[in-house]
């Protein structure tokens, strides 16, 4: 088959969360299964074509114009190829001002304090559509003999390509799959009334009225009608139908219009993470926690205390604040090791989880909390508050480096997982394939955790339930050693590996692109 698959995110070009890494593994897997693979994707300011070969950035062989709110924009393509992967970046100026994917950054608050780091671009709706619209002309100038068989949309930020596909002679024969990551709010890329989506699209406002939430125009909603639906798990497509999850009322919208939406759960690529090849996992020291060679590991985690956790903080890279530090008197095998690593926000449960640290220290227990990750202001300065409250029993790190993230996970022996609503978790995934057992809120994609068996699961997601399960747990390695977690250490990575590889997930996704043709 001709895919095309079209992301604002894809790992080592331009990364923001885990859209990046599912465009990613999704593409390859697809790839070596031998379907020809284009992903389309924006040229940001922070594009990383190091890895994409034969690319030419400043390539002007092929331009074409779009119509956004009245005005006609000059887009410039140019391709390359990685791993297998045909690459189509769209050239815009709007995009290549941009330092970060999604947010301001640093530099762009000293430049202009009303862009606020974190801050969503506040020409999100103009990106969108120009990005959108660019992979449609693309198609209707360059590919008019290439036209794809079908086109997977990730995420809201791409959601109204179908619609513009719709109006599209070419994609007529073209089955479209729009993929949800996160319904929750703020994740919709949504125009706010009908006047907006109407001056930004150009499409007839009684096309657009038809996707109408809460008085938005929801592009979920309007790719609803052109495409198939999917989600990241089945776990979450279930409480997406259901209303179990907040979805800003896009639950209720999908019942009283028969949208469906299909569960598939993401995979991880055990390549990126691979913990016998230190240059793959970025792990100091080789290990493998299916045949439970786990020296690597601990050697590890004496590492991470002494460049990350100890209290002269020489070592930290400039691009992480440390606050608090990790103290053990020279006995490091004495204490349980549990770690955080993610978004600093509200959705990740960081309240749960500070609670639930801050009982189990007055406990007096032999336990230090690592936390790591960057996010909402007042949530980091709470997690930075607690590290100086309990001076020696944990460290944070604010702030992202890939290399002592991954080891802030390998370095635990639990990983938290409090997410009042989880799509489907990558985190969860990445602590079993570095030997760190997860304990998670029993919520959406966190449900693949089998619980006592690859993990810990817990519900109500309440400070006192996880502080109980967490000194359960505490104890138990107290009372028997740390070796008597070495059997859900292997039988954790054992089942992740077996069941959950990209290239077995493809198969999935190929099953469904061949159904979506077949009753086309």
């Amino acid at each position: 088959m001709n895919i095309w698959l079209v992301s604002r995110e894809y790992a080592g070009i331009a990364e923001a969360g885990g859209v990046k890494n599912v465009a990613t593994s999704l593409c390859e897997s697809l790839a070596r299964l031998g379907h020809s693979m284009t992903l389309f994707i924006p040229f940001y300011g922070c594009t990383d074509l190091s890895h994409v070969e034969n690319c030419d950035s400043n390539s002007e062989d092929k331009v074409a114009e779009i119509k956004v709110d009245e005005h006609f924009e000059k887009l410039v393509y140019f391709s390359g190829r990685m791993n297998g992967v045909n690459i189509v970046f769209v050239k815009h100026p709007f995009f290549t001002e941009k330092r970060a994917v999604y947010t301001y950054t640093h530099q762009d608050e000293l430049e202009d304090p009303e862009h606020k780091q974190g801050q969503g671009h506040f020409d999100v709706n103009f990106l969108n559509t120009v990005f959108q619209k660019a992979v449609i002309r693309y198609g209707e100038i360059f590919c008019k003999e290439n036209i794809p068989d079908v086109l997977h949309c990730q995420d809201a930020a791409t959601a109204m390509v179908p619609a513009y596909g719709h109006f599209s002679e070419a994609f007529k024969n073209t089955r479209f799959v729009v993929t949800i990551h996160n319904a929750g709010p703020g994740y919709h890329h949504n125009f706010a009334s009908i006047d907006s989506a109407v001056y930004y699209s150009g499409l007839p406002r009684d096309y657009l009225e038809k996707g109408v939430c809460n008085g938005a125009i929801e592009p979920f909603i309007l790719s609803g009608m052109e495409a198939c639906i999917t989600t990241v798990s089945p776990q979450y497509a279930a409480e997406i139908l259901e209303d179990k999850t907040d979805t800003a009322g896009l639950a209720e919208s999908f019942r009283s219009r028969n949208i469906s939406i299909v569960g598939i759960t993401n995979g991880i690529d055990f390549s990126r993470y691979d913990t016998f090849d230190v240059e793959k996992s970025l792990l100091p020291f080789a290990y493998n926690p299916m045949t439970l060679d786990l020296e690597g590991k601990y050697r590890g985690r004496s590492l991470f205390l002494k460049k990350y956790a100890s209290r002269n903080m020489k070592e930290v890279p400039d691009c992480l604040t440390q606050y608090g530090h990790i103290d053990t008197d020279g006995r490091e095998d004495d204490f349980v090791y549990i770690a955080y690593h993610g978004r600093v926000v509200h959705q990740k449960g960081i309240e749960v989880m500070c609670e639930a640290a801050e009982k189990i220290l007055y406990k007096g227990l032999k336990v230090k909390f690592i936390f790591a990750g960057q996010g909402a202001p007042e949530l980091e300065e709470k997690m930075a508050a607690m590290s100086k409250k309990f001076e020696g029993s944990i460290v944070y790190l604010k702030g992202y480096e890939k290399i002592s993230a991954r080891l802030s996970v390998a370095a635990a022996d639990f990983s938290l997982h409090p997410s009042w609503f989880e799509p489907c978790g990558l985190e969860d995934f990445i602590a079993q394939t570095f030997g760190t057992i997860p304990v998670a809120h029993a919520t959406g994609g966190l449900n693949k955790i089998v619980n006592e068996e690859t993990g810990y699961l817990y519900s109500p997601n309440t400070s006192d339930e996880l502080s109980r399960l967490l000194e359960k747990l505490i104890l138990q390695v107290m009372e028997k050693g740390r070796k008597s977690l070495e059997p859900m250490i292997k039988h954790s990575s054992d089942y992740i590996h077996e069941n959950y590889s990209w290239d077995k997930v493809a198969l999935e996704y190929e099953k469904l692109y061949e159904s979506l043709k077949k009753n086309s």
